[in-house]
């Protein structure tokens, strides 16, 4: 990856807001010369006497050397000020614009990207990636560029005292190349396989505390999670290895640059001995010669840092150019009939569902059940178009859904699923979700409808009460509720339920099923039904059975054909009657 590219990334897209951060670092490295040269020349009026007994100290003009040397200490104070917080205050600042790119573009993204990789991963790009991403712009970019620019500035200097001793000082910076491509190696081979350690530790972490309620439940609180210590175990081992193994060779680099002050030492000796150059141009390069080299030895080791948080600037740049979810041109719906069109879908090769055609009359209430496996969900993610079709069409309105915005698709979609999730926000923000532009009195007749004020009044702030993270603060058929509450403020025309009441005691039920009947006046409803005595009344009742439509029809019909939904209904009858 380009070092272009890098700044490309590290800068939101936007590599010419890092100028100022590079632009005053390098100033701050170039002037840190000064102060040194200024000493030179106080240390070469000192010399005057001694080269010469008859000339006396100038005194005068080591004043003004000393005046000057303090006006360089301030001026570097100034520039070292200013680069300090132009550094951080813009790295930072483009870091925060930077994870804000990335939430905006999972946003954009297929939800076929998420299946496809695990929680660690994901959350890596926004935290542990693209704090590596910022760790680059404050601390490793800019001070490679400043440790270069310094050497550079003192030998070209140096040169013009003495061309021949200032080539063969930095004669010694190729030499450590080689040790500087051996560590590149070792960083990246061994760097790669630590990020996938750090995300598959942190994919194993997360998975623990999602499950510790079930490994309490299970008795297993004093033994040890195997996945999570073997994770653990392998992130120190690679995480000693990276720092072990390309130690060597950074030593060794550090002192091939050490011995360019000793070529400089010797070589001088020999150039003052044979009359080449005198006194005051040796004494020239032993100071300025010091700080040549120091600042070289620091950006190799920078510059082998950068390699390894490169990674994550790959990592970034490859979700950064991710195919996003666009539509076409058509306009905002009008209708709200869907029809499913010869489509068929797949995970990872492993179809789903197989030349589904079906079509749901706007405001009509149809129901889809079947065994799990079958399909019923994907349906209701094709509709919100989650994932897109492997096969077929999915209409909305006579059009296909791929052709609208998907914010245009998504404003006319409410879902309300058996797995409810809130943010740990308070309860007014949870239902004010669904329509962002609502009023007070909007939000509280929504959650008046869905039967929520009940229990919201019983809160100790009411609707300023914080929920908890997923609403653990809150009962199961409490965040339902809150769920139904957000649809019913968003009021869109298209409602799709993933069986809301399944999993729910029946005072629960009764309370959620009236919410729900609010819920779907006048729209086009897909509800998919576990408990079929729940969608009787349906206009159309689909019956999945692996990834194809069995019958359809109305309840009566489907009773009367005996077909798979007949002994669906049959068993939830004699289940009904099973006494324990």
């Amino acid at each position: 990856m380009s070092f272009i590219s890098t700044l490309s990334t590290a800068g939101a897209g936007n590599p010419e807001k890092l100028a100022p951060v590079f632009l005053w670092t390098l100033a701050e490295y170039a002037f840190r010369g000064v102060p040194y040269g200024i000493l030179l020349a106080a240390v070469l009026e000192f010399y005057k006497p001694l080269a010469e007994p008859s000339l006396t100290l100038d005194t005068r003009q080591l004043g003004i050397i000393w005046i000057a040397l303090a006006a360089a200490v301030a001026v570097q104070y100034f520039i070292s000020r200013k680069a300090y917080f132009s550094v951080n205050l813009g790295s930072y600042g483009i870091g925060a614009e930077g994870r804000i790119t990335i939430a905006e573009k999972l946003r954009r993204l297929p939800m076929g990207f998420f299946n496809s990789r695990d929680q660690g991963s994901i959350g890596a790009y926004l935290i542990s990636d693209y704090a590596n991403v910022e760790h680059m712009i404050s601390h490793l970019l800019t001070q490679i560029a400043g440790a270069v620019i310094m050497p550079v500035v003192l030998l070209v200097f140096l040169a013009f005292q003495n061309w021949q001793l200032a080539l063969a000082g930095a004669a010694v910076i190729p030499l450590a190349l080689p040790a500087y491509m051996i560590a590149k190696r070792i960083v990246i081979s061994v760097g790669v396989k630590h990020h996938k350690a750090k995300t598959a530790a942190s994919s194993r972490m997360l998975e623990y505390l999602a499950g510790i309620r079930f490994i309490k439940s299970f008795g297993l609180t004093g033994v040890r999670f195997e996945r999570l210590e073997k994770a653990f175990r392998e992130l120190k081992r690679l995480s000693i290895k990276i720092e072990a193994s390309a130690g060597p060779t950074a030593v060794v680099s550090t002192i091939i640059l050490n011995a360019g002050l000793t070529v400089i030492i010797v070589a001088g000796l020999a150039f003052l001995l044979t009359g080449r150059i005198d006194i005051p141009v040796y004494i020239t390069f032993l100071i300025l010669g010091s700080r040549a080299f120091e600042p070289l030895i620091q950006a190799f080791i920078y510059v082998n840092e950068t390699h390894y948080y490169n990674l994550s600037v790959k990592r970034v740049t490859k979700l950064l150019d991710e195919p996003v979810q666009t539509g076409g041109g058509a306009p905002k719906p009008e209708r709200f009939d869907i029809e499913f069109r010869n489509v068929s879908f797949s995970y990872n090769e492993t179809y789903v569902l197989e030349n589904i055609s079906l079509k749901l009359p706007e405001q009509s209430f149809t129901a889809v059940v079947g065994t799990s496996g079958s399909g019923k969900t994907t349906l209701t993610r094709l509709i919100a178009r989650f994932w897109d079709t492997c096969a077929g069409e999915v209409l909305l309105g006579g059009c296909d859904v791929r052709e609208y915005k998907p914010e245009d698709l998504l404003s006319c979609v409410s879902m309300v699923f058996q797995d409810v999730y809130l943010f740990d926000d308070t309860v007014y923000n949870n239902i004010a979700i669904g329509n962002r532009t609502a009023s007070e009195s909007e939000v509280k007749e929504a959650a008046e409808k869905a039967g929520c004020a009940e229990f919201i009044e019983r809160l100790p702030d009411k609707y300023g009460s914080f929920v908890g993270e997923g609403g653990s603060r809150l009962s199961g058929g409490e965040k339902q509720r809150l769920s139904i509450a957000r649809a019913i403020l968003k009021n869109a025309p298209v409602i799709l339920l993933d069986e809301a009441t399944a999993s729910l005691d029946p005072e629960n039920e009764k309370h959620i099923q009236a919410a729900v009947n609010e819920l779907v006046k006048n729209k086009t409803v897909l509800v998919i039904a576990h408990r079929l005595n729940t969608v009787v009344n349906a206009d159309k009742i689909v019956v999945m059975d692996r990834g194809r439509i069995a019958e359809e029809g109305a309840h009566s019909e489907l009773l009367e054909s005996g077909g798979l939904y007949r002994r669906l209904w049959d068993e939830q009858q004699r289940i009904k009657d099973w006494m324990f």
